[in-house]
């Protein structure tokens, strides 16, 4: 099926910009001051007891035959496959395990709203969310909201943007397209959350916008999950080809809107007599899925393979209550430890915060003509985790949020000279760093920029002569 066209938005980052300014593509009224709440039935865990799904009041227009479903708790069963040669099982996990992710939980509390034409890849919509985690810190800055530190991150391929912050003791996220930064931000300053839901003080997006699900469609495909097994060709597993099968409760509401803004290229298809839906995910591409119910069971085949081979694969899942299964416990990535080859490192030194920062990079195999990197940043506990690079040919110029430090990462070919990146925070004194080879086995030059303060900004690569080969943002 052919995936439709994504929607051309263009952003900029300026100093003189009001993030808080109204609208331009709507006829929203901006002064609106008008208060929209929902409250409703507690979910099942402690901190999300609290929040619930709720339901819309009657100042906002809205999908009265959207409601919550009661929740399909069933017994957990783990189901298996016959992985490829390569793949063996790295994890197996149920509701009840101590330590199991938090998506094992009840579902956090989640309103998406959009316009009547909108789907993953068109229009405009958002969804904002309590406790999730579709944020990565890539292609990100930060900015300060009546004093909330907010991660705002463009997602250059879903044309997704995604903003991560706290408010009220909760973590927050809202995911959008087809927004500006400065709605975004906005929208930031007016939504809260407290025991008795969510509510806006400035309902702005209601003149186009109109709650569709009272949940976050990318978290509510998967069901209520009660079982995971996950296959991988090596750790760590996401830089690993890798699949997971989830065993769920079907509480799935609306599920014709869900699949229209979670997936994409979506097919039907048949697991043994089963009938069966594929697709890709609509908030990363390179993830397919196969989705198929087994009596009351929603089964769910995730992976970063392509959808023949995880079609293949999900032909051969079954259940299997097996102790050999229940003996596989999850084992997260760890932060890995400091590499011994010094020479790959492009900066280090310890910031104004008195915590060490360190940047390292290394080379993967060549795929065709392009080489991956992997950009090694330091954590907390003084271990290095590894972050892929975007694989871009030439000069390129990439952004990671994590931490409470915004880290600025560029690349040039070898043979350019002199090559400068220049990194512009908003009211900061800009930072100039020459680029260079870290190490005689790593043909490109790198340089790279750490910084603290919360605040937006723009970066940029310069030849020898001062010419611009390479900007950030690009969105």
């Amino acid at each position: 099926m052919k995936t439709d066209p994504l929607p051309e938005i263009i952003e900029m980052i300026d100093d003189d910009v009001d993030y808080f300014g109204d609208r331009t593509s709507s006829k929203t009224n901006g002064d609106s001051r008008e208060r929209t709440r929902w409250a409703g039935p507690a979910a099942a865990a402690a901190l999300l007891a609290a929040l619930g799904y709720g339901v819309v009041s009657s100042a906002i227009e809205s999908d009265n035959s959207v409601t919550p479903p009661n929740p399909a708790l069933i017994d957990p069963v783990f189901y298996v496959a016959d992985p490829p040669t390569g793949f063996s099982m790295y994890l197996a996990e149920q509701r009840g395990d101590p330590g199991t992710a938090a998506d094992f939980l009840a579902r956090a509390p989640a309103e998406m709203w959009a316009t009547p034409d909108a789907n993953a890849t068109t229009g405009a919509w958002f969804v904002v969310s309590v406790g999730t985690h579709h944020s990565t810190g890539r292609n990100a800055y930060r900015a300060i909201v009546d004093g909330t530190e907010v991660v705002v991150e463009h997602d250059p391929v879903t044309r997704q943007s995604r903003l991560s912050f706290s408010k009220n003791g909760y973590e927050l996220e809202i995911t959008a397209l087809g927004w500006l930064d400065r709605q975004l931000l906005r929208l930031v300053r007016s939504v809260n959350v407290d025991a008795s839901g969510l509510d806006y003080t400035d309902a702005f997006f209601v003149t186009d916008h109109k709650r569709i699900l009272p949940a976050d469609p990318a978290s509510a495909l998967e069901g209520l999950p009660a079982a995971r097994v996950g296959y991988s060709t090596g750790l760590p597993t996401a830089l690993a080809e890798n699949f997971t099968i989830t065993v769920a409760g079907d509480d799935v509401v609306s599920p014709a809107t869900v699949t229209k803004f979670a997936l994409t290229n979506t097919a039907s298809t048949a697991i043994g007599d089963l009938p069966a839906i594929v697709g890709q995910l609509a908030a990363d591409p390179t993830l397919s899925i196969v989705q198929w119910h087994d009596g009351e069971r929603l089964i769910t085949l995730r992976g970063n393979l392509s959808l023949d081979r995880l079609g293949a694969i999900a032909q051969t899942v079954r259940p299997n209550d097996s102790d050999s299964v229940r003996g596989f416990v999850d084992q997260p990535d760890q932060p890995i430890a400091l590499p011994p080859v010094r020479e790959k490192t492009i900066i280090s030194g310890v910031l104004a915060d008195g915590r060490q920062m360190v940047v390292q990079v290394d080379s993967l195999a060549r795929e065709g003509a392009t080489t991956r990197y992997l950009w090694w940043i330091a954590q907390s506990d003084g271990g290095l985790l590894p972050r892929l690079s975007l694989g871009e040919q030439g000069p390129s110029i990439e952004t990671i949020v994590e931490h409470g430090r915004t880290y600025v990462l560029a690349k040039v070919p070898g043979s350019m000279k002199r090559a400068e990146l220049h990194v512009n925070p908003n009211g900061l004194a800009s930072i100039v760093t020459r680029l260079y080879h870290v190490d005689p086995s790593i043909a490109d030059q790198f340089a790279a920029t750490v910084f603290l303060e919360p605040v937006p900004f723009t970066a940029r690569i310069t030849d020898s002569d001062g010419q611009i080969v390479a900007s950030w943002p690009t969105f």
